[in-house]
């Protein structure tokens, strides 16, 4: 399996949308946010892209 690497996202244009995000899995993101000094919005975007560009379709 392909390593997830944490990459500093540059600007963009973004959308709002909320999302229910179970306990644990945010507070494993925001762990990861802090030790990696990213918002949780960046390690979220870097997270769905990862995902979606190594889907098996």
């Amino acid at each position: 399996m392909k390593e997830f690497i944490i990459k500093k996202v540059e600007k963009k244009n973004y959308v709002q949308r909320t999302c229910r995000i179970e306990e644990n899995l945010l507070e494993k993101l925001e762990e990861i946010s802090y030790e990696s000094n990213q918002s949780v919005n960046s390690l979220v975007n870097n997270c769905i892209k990862f995902a979606l560009e190594n889907m098996k379709k």
